[in-house]
């Protein structure tokens, strides 16, 4: 937590004209320009994060829903353009709207009940597939149109691409499918290791072992 501390405390504020302007650098690859827009949002994810953990009986993954927010965040300084007629900060609220509902899509697992999990998704947030303004912008198209954000939402759904990844992963090694499949579905190294009857030392070992065999078969995935 002590990193999102530190963000947080860190944190600033732009107007919109500046927030553009060093999109524009960061566009270019300027990394400092991507720092200072992530600080000028970084209380907006914090605050999705939060909204999403409170679902989750702990907020022990609270961290690991802000670093894939920020990941999506960052996404969409890549994709973003005034020519869509949509303001920056506008954009990014939508994306992070989308962000907070693939998090809860992909870990089901980590919700107590399923209504607890449904009430997570809750309708009134704007679906994938829902126009995001006056415009008919819909979040498809705030979003990067990547390789890797098209297989997983245009090609193929997030349960197949685990039924994939588990079915090649077991004709090669039961276990580490095994693994893999867990930590798609949100569980931590020490859940899995007591499911599988070993330390979360080890099963770090296995997936470190075995890091460019995962890569190769998840890279036709994700």
């Amino acid at each position: 937590m002590s990193w999102i501390k530190e963000l947080l405390d860190n944190a600033i504020e732009l107007p919109e004209n500046q927030k553009l302007e060093l999109v524009l650098k960061a566009k270019e690859g300027d990394k400092k320009s991507k720092e200072i827009l992530l600080l000028s949002d970084i209380k907006l994810i914090y605050k999705f994060a939060c909204e999403t953990c409170q679902y989750i009986e702990n907020f022990e993954h609270l961290e690991d829903v802000v670093q894939f927010l920020i990941e999506i965040y960052l996404k969409t300084l890549s994709s973003y353009s005034e020519n869509k007629g949509t303001k920056f900060t506008t954009y990014v609220y939508q994306a992070l709207i989308w962000g907070k509902q693939e998090y809860i899509r992909r870990n089901r697992s980590l919700f107590n009940t399923e209504k607890n999990h449904e009430e997570a998704l809750d309708k009134k947030t704007v679906s994938i597939n829902s126009p995001v303004n006056e415009d008919g912008l819909t979040l498809l198209e705030i979003l990067p149109a990547e390789d890797e954000f098209e297989d997983l939402i245009d090609k193929i759904t997030y349960r197949q691409m685990k039924e994939k990844i588990f079915q090649e992963l077991s004709e090669i090694n039961k276990k580490l499918a095994i693994i893999v499949l867990r930590r798609l579905e949100g569980k931590t190294l020490k859940e899995i290791g007591i499911e599988l009857g070993c330390t979360k030392q080890r099963i770090k070992q296995i997936l470190q072992e075995n890091q460019q065999l995962l890569k190769v078969i998840c890279s036709k995935y994700l």
